[in-house]
């Protein structure tokens, strides 16, 4: 399952879409415009900064849209 949440990241709490990416592993997310996808076991809320992350990788480029991120983790 693939969705967008609404959240915050920094300590300025600024808002920020979320994409989040539901696997067997746990769920993939990213921050809308960013390249660094982190991997947690609980579903992505409130400030992405404060989330324990599992893994994570950079992608090449910013990843602007729900469709390309399901094509960044499927790849």
């Amino acid at each position: 399952m693939k969705y967008s949440i609404s959240a915050t990241y920094g300590s300025q709490n600024t808002p920020c879409t979320v994409f989040v990416y539901e696997a067997p592993a746990g769920y993939w997310y990213v921050v809308e415009g960013a390249t660094i996808v982190n991997l947690t076991l609980m579903p992505p809320s409130g400030n992405v900064e404060t989330i324990e992350d599992i893994d994570c990788f950079t992608w090449s480029k910013p990843i602007e849209s729900l469709e390309e991120f399901e094509t960044v983790v499927e790849s």
